[in-house]
């Protein structure tokens, strides 16, 4: 990272930890709106977490190469020149070649007479990922423990839309919008979690249509309707496959296809009984500081927008091995 990044980095870092006790009015203000300083280091929280979390392997990161190059009685450049770059063999013409054959159609003039520029391209990617491979090592070797906790959030409201062991280890509680192309994206990666941790997971599932999305409401009111006649997970995953549609006249055949009294249901989402349901859970959501879905709460821990498998089962080890 350049030197005056860095330096600006932490300098905002410093500006949010500058403690403005004493503050007891709004920050900012637009016509009847107001904006205070609570709901400010809410939204900033997690942000600030991860800050602080990527310094602190930084950090260790540095004392590991110090104390390696130390006891050889060099310095940590010198260390990884010779542990790592200098073990690294430039590509061969095969390689090169192979490299242009692929990208062809993306390299100016077909990547021709680029021979070397991509050979010094390949060389310090593969220098890179030997830095890394290094590095992870290193971490291994020495057992390092991150012990810096992040954010735990109080999720308020009700759990009725659950599946799972009540009492599991685990909660995973999702802020979604069945009009969300990300959330219905996310329903893959939550279903390979089911499967690989089973009854130490309970899911949660709460409404929280976008404003923007003018047919997720009414769809999130479908879904209560469905599990009044106990079938919210199967309304739930037919409206998250691909290519359903969400207006009422669908969402009514949705229901007859999967065996719900019709009658009972049609009356159910023509009277909007289930409006208020969904606005409450929107609320609680609006309280927590969500502004985008799908959202997620492991523990009350916040995970936000297209989280990777990997990711999730980082936090859920790590709360597991807590609980031991």
């Amino acid at each position: 990272m350049h030197k005056g990044k860095k330096w600006l980095r932490w300098g905002m870092i410093g500006l949010l930890l500058w403690p403005l006790s004493g503050w007891s009015g709004p920050v900012a203000k637009v016509g009847d709106w107001t904006l205070s300083l609570e709901e400010v280091d809410k939204a900033l929280a997690e942000k600030l977490h991860e800050m602080r979390e990527s310094r602190i392997q930084e950090l260790v990161v540095e004392h590991l190469l110090a104390a390696e190059a130390k006891a050889v009685g060099i310095n940590a450049a010198e260390l990884l020149e010779i542990q790592v770059d200098a073990k690294v063999a430039p590509p061969s013409k095969e390689e090169v070649t192979h490299f242009i054959t692929a990208n062809r159609g993306r390299l100016p003039n077909d990547g021709q007479g680029m021979e070397d520029k991509i050979r010094e391209f390949m060389h310090d990617k593969k220098k890179d990922m030997a830095r890394e491979a290094y590095l992870k090592e290193l971490w291994d070797r020495h057992k390092v423990e991150i012990l810096l906790q992040p954010p735990r959030i109080e999720v308020p409201g009700p759990t009725d839309l659950s599946r799972g062991k009540a009492d599991a280890p685990i909660t995973l509680i999702e802020f979604s919008d069945f009009e969300c192309p990300y959330c219905r994206r996310a329903q893959g990666v939550l279903q390979e979690l089911e499967k690989g941790y089973g009854d130490k997971i309970r899911f949660v599932f709460r409404h929280y249509p976008l404003p923007f999305h003018e047919q997720a409401p009414k769809a999130s009111e479908a879904a209560q309707c469905a599990a009044d006649q106990g079938k919210f997970w199967p309304f739930h995953a037919a409206l998250f496959t691909e290519g359903a549609s969400l207006v009422p006249a669908e969402l009514k055949k949705t229901a007859g296809k999967l065996g719900l009294n019709q009658a009972t249901f049609d009356g159910c989402l023509d009277s909007g009984r289930h409006a208020a349901r969904v606005a409450a859970d929107s609320a609680d959501g609006k309280e927590l500081g969500i502004t985008g879905t799908p959202t997620f709460f492991v523990n009350g821990i916040r995970l936000v927008g297209a989280v990777s498998l990997e990711r999730f089962k980082q936090v859920i080890d790590s709360e597991l091995k807590s609980k031991k």
